[in-house]
């Protein structure tokens, strides 16, 4: 699909434009200037992202599971328990027979997670920690035993962190980061579809790429697009990952 008449989109188009099978889907959702940039001068994605940029953030979220968030990105973005608050985007998961908000799956080898999502917030959705195993007792203390899935022993293991979402019934999954987050997931090749908005803007300066990657890690993936949507002056690309063949 080729858009580029600039004009917003309905809910039912970008629906179109988004949708999933019933499959088990791996998502990652980034927004980037025109120069790389991930985010602008004060750290954060949300100052350079834009009204279309948040319909597809919102859709994306509605058509997910769960949302995938490293605990870096976690703090540096301000992130809570996620919440459905859009009455559109929260007729959809109840339509798809979801729960009406996201679960939210905090990535930590350390086990530093933020008070804010710890709280318990009964109007949210659930919080889960994906964690490495040398810090599974310390979390389970403070958030559950049924909320820590250990993922490897000192790291979190991508492939591990997916099979154990998968099990639980967690078949869409979706991860806004950060920029360490998906590019060890994509070395792990666990990412299916990359949603990246590029936004008509230039940064400047230096800042983070959403892709940080060990030097030397070589071609991470290729991907192919699936659609390029204008939304007012904002350039809004799906691509779906090219597998090996084996």
């Amino acid at each position: 699909m080729v858009n580029m008449s600039g004009a917003p989109q309905s809910v039912d188009e970008l629906l179109e434009a988004y949708a999933v099978g019933p499959a088990p889907v791996v998502r990652a959702n980034f927004v980037t200037t025109l120069d790389g940039h991930a985010t602008g001068g004060d750290g954060k994605s949300g100052s350079i992202n834009s009204t279309a940029d948040k319909q597809v953030f919102d859709l994306l979220r509605a058509l997910a599971d769960v949302v995938v968030v490293g605990a870096g990105t976690i703090r540096a973005e301000g992130y809570g328990r996620l919440r459905t608050e859009d009455p559109a985007m929260l007729e959809l998961r109840r339509a798809a027979g979801r729960p009406d908000h996201p679960v939210l799956a905090v990535v930590t080898a350390s086990g530093d997670l933020p008070e804010k999502v710890v709280e318990p917030d009964p109007e949210a959705g659930e919080l889960l920690a994906l964690c490495a195993a040398a810090v599974a007792d310390e979390l389970a203390d403070r958030l559950g035993a049924d909320a820590v899935i250990p993922c490897g022993a000192d790291t979190v293991e991508a492939s591990v962190a997916i099979e154990a979402l998968h099990a639980r019934g967690l078949q869409q999954v979706l991860t806004e980061g950060g920029p360490h987050l998906l590019g060890t997931w994509l070395q792990a090749g666990v990412v299916d579809e990359l949603c990246l908005t590029v936004r008509p803007i230039i940064a400047g300066g230096t800042g983070p790429r959403i892709v940080e990657a060990p030097i030397g890690a070589g071609l991470l993936a290729s991907f192919d697009l699936r659609h390029a949507l204008a939304m007012e002056g904002d350039l809004m690309l799906r691509y779906v990952a090219r597998r090996s063949e084996t």
